[in-house]
């Protein structure tokens, strides 16, 4: 399930496309595509080498920026809303970045910052654990949920397993190595959000980023860095309240 919403599909859809984070795939928006805000067309692609999809090539946030904007393309979406969660909050800052015309809004939830995110060298070895180790790829996705698993834990923690060999080291490289300038982003209305306990993107991270993007950071307390599956009803309150003052 990748599509769901708005049926009469005119000049003026609204559209909302969720982009997925690491060891994700479209699934992680499960709720969100069961019941797309009103009026909205929910678009939740599963980006290349993802969730056991195909891919081909070098890896880089502005590969999958461009992949994206293909698929977009083909679905006759026009100037749509785009939700990034962590690395899918990259992939949504390159692509608003590129064509910042073309985009109606940018929701950044736990987004990965404007300036890129350094993975410690150390930790490259255990990126590769998480290939072979079940045990491992349970512990590291349920720590991204600290006030309670989603119901369809299950199926993160399957199409996490299913993520192309080369991403496990190749998406903490990609990130590493991108950035965008705010400059780029002047005049695209943009919600930023964090989880209060969220370790990877903490909390000053997500203040930094609304900052440079000329708004307020809201930190969502008592979750991490899954707040939008932790408290799916809660972020659609406020993604709602956001949608809502966008022009057509």
């Amino acid at each position: 399930m990748a599509e769901r919403g708005a049926r009469d599909r005119g000049a003026d859809e609204r559209v909302l496309v969720a982009i997925h984070g690491n060891f994700a795939s479209a699934v992680w928006w499960f709720d969100l595509l069961s019941e797309p805000p009103t009026g909205w067309r929910v678009l939740a692609p599963t980006l290349p080498g993802f969730g056991g999809t195909y891919h081909q090539g070098p890896v880089g946030i502005a590969l999958y920026a461009e992949w994206l904007a293909g698929w977009l393309n083909e679905r006759g979406a026009n100037r749509p809303v785009l939700l990034g969660h962590s690395l899918g909050g990259a992939v949504a800052l390159e692509l608003a970045a590129q064509e910042p015309r073309s985009v109606a809004g940018l929701v950044l939830a736990a987004s990965a910052p404007l300036g890129g995110l350094v993975t410690p060298e150390e930790n490259y070895p255990v990126l590769d654990m998480l290939r072979t180790n079940a045990v491992l790829l349970e512990t590291s996705l349920g720590a991204l949920f600290p006030s309670g698993r989603p119901a369809n834990f299950a199926q993160f923690i399957e199409d996490g397993a299913r993520m192309a060999p080369e991403h496990y080291q190749g998406n903490a490289r990609a990130l590493g190595e991108w950035r965008v300038g705010a400059a780029a982003l002047q005049g695209v209305p943009a919600l930023v959000m964090g989880g209060e306990l969220d370790l990877l993107i903490t909390p000053d991270m997500v203040r930094a980023q609304a900052e440079a993007l000329g708004t307020r950071a809201e930190i969502v307390p008592g979750r991490g860095h899954g707040f939008p599956q932790e408290d799916p009803a809660g972020f659609r309150a406020r993604l709602d309240e956001f949608l809502s003052t966008l022009s057509a």
